[in-house]
């Protein structure tokens, strides 16, 4: 008796134990999702509609999904002031290296999807995630330039194909761009540059693409804005822009350098102390998973299509025929170490020398292309250009270094150091006094010798 009476006093605690775990883990999930991205309205709204569908139809329970726009620069710097008491649960859209920094700086929450193995360690030399899970890529952003082709028809201006076209005089006025401070895409490009070339040489490169430059925008969204609306021609973008401009119908191509190709992934992370953790992790399981892939691609899902195409992260993931893929590049061998150690001066010195002198700097281009036209018909008249090209070569080492005032100065002085040759009809009149005097001597002697 005594051990029936046992027996059923163990067996409700043991069903207990087993089903109290179940229980726990099938608690609903918090019902509200907060999102700081620097991502377009497009994506936002389209997942926005995509994950409250999902958590309808699979986790059976309604969220409110809100978000709010900021840059990456800004993200980062909200986070780093919210120092583990966010009013936000995932920081969306951004390059690695920010997302690194912030994980060192301890703010984010570590989460690793079920499908973490799909996602590889690295892309192009670039880090793809976290090893520890603080933040993954989500999907992948390679950089290039958005052409408005009907443009470049009207203005008669050739395809750029590598960022060493843009120096070309050619499309003066056509280009427009974000500066890196303002834009983590238009950073990374140009840290590639600076990566592919070397500091100086890609730092004289930027000054001097930055002369065909007509306008930086105040963020990135604003150049393919400009591009599709046609007032100028060529716009610095990551890739999805010009994919978006594309399927809208817009005469936009989107090309990637053949120079300085990089590509990297763009990520989401959990920040710490995040008020609704839970569906903050279900959010970056669907996103991750084949589903959340494939409407990152444009492919309708749940009834809803994302307007702005990315290519996916993942690897097992085919990417469609629409979109072109990356990694058939050769990229730049991208070190991810030396870009976060200079990130703040690369920032800043484009933002002095180039942004806040575009005026003086197009001017001393002006001066130079100038002095080159000049030098080159002093050449076809035969004037000596040894020490004029030296003074060319000067005026385009101190517009390297941004001195424009000092490369202008050498620009203008370079065609008084041309040496013209002596006038031909000095040589001519020369010639004739010579001979002569060598007839007047051969007449003098014949009658001397007679």
């Amino acid at each position: 008796m005594k051990r029936l009476i046992v027996f059923a006093m163990i067996v409700p605690m043991l069903l207990m134990a087993f089903y109290m775990p179940s229980a726990a883990a099938q608690a609903p999930l918090e019902t509200e999702l907060v999102i700081i991205s620097p991502h377009l309205k497009g994506i936002l709204d389209s997942y926005k509609a995509a994950f409250e569908k999902y958590c309808a139809d699979v986790l059976g329970q309604s969220v409110t999904f809100t978000y709010s726009y900021q840059s990456t620069e800004n993200c980062y710097t909200q986070v780093k002031e919210w120092a583990g008491r966010p009013r936000a649960d995932i920081w969306w859209g951004g390059g690695v290296t920010p997302f690194q920094t912030a994980a060192s700086d301890g703010l984010f929450l570590a989460h690793k999807t079920k499908d973490w193995s799909m996602i590889p360690s690295a892309v192009s030399g670039i880090p793809a995630k976290d090893q520890n899970g603080y933040w993954t890529g989500y999907a992948l952003s390679g950089f290039g330039f958005a052409i408005h082709t009907d443009y470049l028809k009207k203005y008669n201006l050739p395809e750029p194909k590598s960022f060493a076209d843009l120096t070309n005089p050619v499309y003066r006025g056509h280009i427009v761009m974000c500066t890196p401070k303002r834009s983590g895409s238009t950073h990374t490009m140009l840290e590639g540059v600076l990566q592919g070339m070397g500091a100086d040489p890609g730092w004289a490169y930027l000054r001097k693409m930055a002369a065909n430059v007509a306008v930086f925008t105040s963020r990135s969204g604003d150049v393919i804005n400009d591009v599709n609306k046609g007032e100028h021609g060529i716009g610095l973008v990551v890739d999805y822009y010009g994919f978006e401009s594309a399927v809208a119908g817009l005469p936009i191509k989107l090309v990637y350098p053949n120079d300085y190709p990089v590509a990297n992934a763009d990520s989401i992370a959990i920040l710490t102390g995040a008020p609704h953790p839970g569906i903050a992790k279900a959010f970056i399981d669907y996103v991750l998973s084949q589903e959340g892939q494939k409407l990152s691609m444009g492919i309708e899902q749940r009834g809803v299509k994302c307007p702005n195409p990315r290519l996916p992260i993942r690897t097992d993931v085919t990417i469609p025929a629409n979109l072109p893929d990356v990694l058939k590049l050769k990229m730049v061998s991208y070190n991810t170490t030396l870009e976060a150690s200079r990130r703040r001066n690369v920032d800043d010195t484009y933002e002095a020398t180039i942004e806040k002198k575009h005026a003086e700097l197009k001017d001393a281009a002006k001066a130079i292309e100038t002095a080159q036209t000049t030098l080159q018909k002093l050449k076809e008249q035969g004037y000596d250009m040894t020490q004029a090209l030296a003074g060319l070569n000067s005026a385009d080492t101190l517009f390297g270094k941004g001195d424009y005032a000092g490369a202008n100065t050498a620009a203008n002085a370079a065609a008084g150091l041309a040496v013209a040759p002596p006038p031909y009809t000095t040589y001519a009149a020369i010639v004739a006094v010579f001979v002569v005097l060598v007839l007047a001597t051969l007449y003098y002697k014949r009658r001397k010798a007679k």
